[in-house]
């Protein structure tokens, strides 16, 4: 005789498009999984956010679920994936910015100033690309950032939107930049 996993008629309820059940399920596990994931980021704010967005991803891709399985399980192994994904594209978020700092700064007298150059110039294209290849909104919030310099609170003004949106576009612009960009970035 087979045991019907938890949370079995919510995730079916999910499934059909019941937008109750998606809450339901939100008010019981919320907090639960906020804890969990301020044992990975030691931030609240962020460790909202990634619930968050993994309820958003849950109610997106509710055709995905599978009511046989463990949503529970399901739930903490996903909150931890995206603190660990989340952590390391914050250590590695400036990666690219020192290399351009280096890169603009350390011009030396000798034939390293040509192949400096030569590296800058290849840097600044690839870099361009990359920038294109980014979501119109992801890139847009990058840009009054990183190249306009504007702070996360005037860029949430300027576009209305939360501050929270603006710190999680950035960090997804600077996890897809540092994929597209490397080869050019050393570890």
């Amino acid at each position: 005789m087979s045991q019907v996993p938890e949370h079995f008629d919510l995730v079916i309820n999910i499934k059909k498009g019941d937008p109750k059940s998606l809450e339901l399920l939100f008010r019981r596990m919320y907090p639960q999984l906020c804890a969990y994931a301020r044992k990975f980021l030691n931030d609240p704010a962020d460790s909202e956010e990634i619930v968050q967005e993994l309820f958003y991803s849950i109610w997106k891709h509710r055709d995905r679920l599978d009511e046989n399985q463990s949503l529970t399980s399901y739930l903490f192994i996903s909150v931890k994936n995206r603190c660990l994904n989340f952590l390391d594209a914050k250590k590695n978020r400036t990666k690219h910015a020192d290399l351009m700092r280096y890169l603009y700064t350390h011009e030396g007298i000798d034939g390293a100033n040509s192949y400096h150059a030569l590296l800058k110039k290849e840097l600044e294209k690839d870099f361009d690309k990359a920038l294109e290849d980014l979501p119109l909104e992801c890139r847009k919030i990058f840009e009054l950032s990183r190249l306009e310099g504007l702070k996360y609170q005037e860029i949430a003004v300027k576009l209305n939107i939360s501050i929270k949106t603006v710190e999680t576009q950035i960090s997804r612009a600077l996890s897809k930049l540092r994929v597209m960009l490397k080869e050019h970035i050393t570890t």
